[in-house]
């Protein structure tokens, strides 16, 4: 009997040992699972995050990228305005340039038509002062002519007549002896 109980004994280990196993094993099995599912819940949260961080990567992107072309089209159409800008600012310049050329041809021509004038005026006073200086020279020639030819009275002449016949002789006889003179060439000419 004694054997026997510990027989019992032994069986009853050996069954409490085997239900132990089988109970670790089961617990060993739920843990797995529990760990499985841990993982796979993991692979799914880490999937699902990876799925919304990858979402947010491509709003940023999306909204950077909106950005980036907005700020293009405004840099663009900035850049219009300027050249735009620059175009009219070079039309009005060469506007204002052309003016100013016009009126610079109006004033030269007026000034040139003043020159002609006055030029004109000058030759027009040249010859009238050249026209009166002669008037006064042939005057001042006529005086002295009738200032150095003697004024006879008429009875001076009576008595000086048979001298005044004897000079005039005396002098065309001298001409007609004298010969020809050669007539000066002017070097001008």
């Amino acid at each position: 009997e004694y054997s026997r109980a510990l027989d019992e004994q032994e069986a009853q280990r050996a069954r409490e040992m085997q239900q132990r196993i089988e109970r670790q094993n089961e617990l060993m099995a739920q843990l797995q699972e529990n760990v499985d599912g841990i993982r796979k819940g993991a692979g799914d949260n880490d999937a699902m995050r990876a799925n919304a961080q990858q979402e947010e990567s491509d709003r940023h992107f999306a909204e950077a990228e909106n950005i980036k072309q907005n700020r293009l089209k405004q840099l663009r159409l900035e850049n219009q305005a300027y050249l735009l800008k620059q175009m009219e600012d070079k039309d009005k310049r060469k506007d204002d340039d052309k003016e100013l050329t016009d009126i610079q041809a109006m004033i030269l021509a007026r000034d040139t038509e003043e020159y002609n004038e006055i030029e004109r005026q000058k030759v027009i006073d040249r010859k009238q002062r050249l026209a009166e200086h002669s008037k006064d020279i042939k005057r001042q020639m006529a005086y002295k002519l009738a200032q150095s030819a003697p004024a006879m009275s008429d009875t001076e002449l009576l008595i000086n007549k048979p001298l005044l016949k004897l000079v005039n002789r005396t002098l065309d006889a001298r001409d007609s002896s004298m010969p020809e003179p050669i007539p000066e060439v002017d070097e001008e000419e």
